[in-house]
């Protein structure tokens, strides 16, 4: 295991972690050399003009650089991570958490009801990775790479809940450890943070049995998140988007849908976009949710409403990425009821997928003085 480079608990009189000789103390980063320290602003630890700090700068620059270098060379999701991968991969998420994350304080009473909302949050959340235990025992948590790591270990439990707030909100990149902001409120992000933290006191066969329902569902719904078009869209870019506002909803033929919006997308309709003439920004999301439509007869006028799911369809917007395909990205996931599976879309499809981010883009063109963009956000 790497030496930590942040420190990650909070201590009453002073946040301190060594690394070699080099502490971290009230806000400040101090490095002792031959009896001598040297006091510098908190600014990632290097800058200045204090020839002692070089070599440290130099030291802590060579692990991130480790650890950049291992991702690029040898943390494929083509094969199973070594033991190095996997410590430089938690190590990430160490280096990455600011010093001031563990300056909050959970604001939720230490009760029992909050660890239960807690556990609400994460089997709806986090369990299609982790697994209803926390322990990462699952079909997507083993096959990522690193694996999903166990809750309940000690790497884990000795972030404070401000810092696993941090994590949670924010992510972490190289892990693959999505940031649920967009999805998962604040507040429910502390309940999730007291639950994780009381995750070692739950025995883990009367945890997986208090919530064997739950945990089907969340496991049964996690296969989704692994998959991907090829040379195309991966489901998990899209992870959370369940919990998205409805931009609208559609009615053609048989079936019917619901088109959802992450923030960003939200927050480009309510800016006026694309009625302004501006493009909408990169990182706005939309997924679009087919059902097969049935007639409800015991309701008045038997209206048509949602059946059995068909299909989803997702499109993102990243000018650089999909450059050739007017700044959006698509893909499309079909859904089988019998089994409850998901397959990425293929030629024989409607729309048709290829194997690529374009499947919706000719389509699209009829709407290219509305970025590409068909649906309205209409007035609520």
């Amino acid at each position: 295991m790497l030496p930590r480079l942040w420190p990650n608990r909070n201590i009453p009189n002073a946040r301190q972690v060594e690394f070699g000789r080099l502490s971290y103390e009230r806000g400040r980063t101090m490095f002792e050399t031959r009896g001598e320290s040297a006091v510098m602003p908190r600014i990632g630890g290097c800058g200045g003009n204090v020839p002692s700090v070089a070599p440290k700068c130099k030291l802590m620059m060579g692990v991130i650089g480790a650890i950049l270098g291992a991702s690029l060379q040898g943390c494929t999701a083509g094969k199973q991570p070594s033991q190095e991968e996997t410590n430089l991969a938690n190590a990430a998420k160490d280096v990455t958490i600011p010093l001031e994350a563990g300056r909050k304080q959970n604001p939720l009473p230490e009760t029992d009801e909050i660890v239960s909302q807690g556990q609400e949050v994460f089997l709806g959340s986090c369990a299609q990775c982790h697994g209803a235990d926390g322990r990462g025992d699952t079909t997507v948590g083993r096959n990522t790479a690193p694996p999903a790591m166990d809750l309940t270990s000690s790497h884990v439990q000795h972030w404070s809940e401000a810092e696993l707030f941090w994590i949670v909100q924010n992510g972490v990149r190289l892990p693959g450890m999505p940031a649920w902001q967009s999805s998962i409120s604040e507040n429910d992000t502390w309940k999730l943070a007291r639950f994780i933290h009381n995750l070692p006191r739950f025995d883990a066969a009367s945890a997986s049995t208090a919530v064997t329902s739950q945990a089907q569902v969340a496991n049964s719904a996690q296969n989704k998140y692994a998959l991907k078009v090829p040379n195309g869209l991966a489901f998990s870019e899209f992870m959370g988007y369940e919990g998205w506002p409805v931009i609208a909803i559609s009615h053609n033929g048989d079936k019917l849908a619901a088109i959802l919006g992450n923030p960003v997308m939200i927050d480009a309709y309510k800016a006026g976009i694309p009625e302004n003439g501006k493009p909408f920004p990169d990182g706005a999301k939309m997924v679009k949710v087919h059902w097969n439509g049935k007639a409800d007869t015991g309701e008045p006028g038997a209206p048509t409403v949602p059946g059995t799911q068909h299909d989803v369809d997702l499109m993102v917007k990243d000018s650089k990425r999909f450059a050739d395909s007017g700044g959006w990205g698509y893909g499309a996931f079909e859904y089988d009821a019998a089994s409850n599976t998901f397959t990425p879309a293929t030629l024989k499809d409607k729309p048709p997928q290829g194997n690529d981010a374009k499947c919706g883009f000719a389509c699209h063109t009829a709407v290219r003085s509305k970025d590409y963009v068909f649906t309205n956000y209409e007035h609520r």
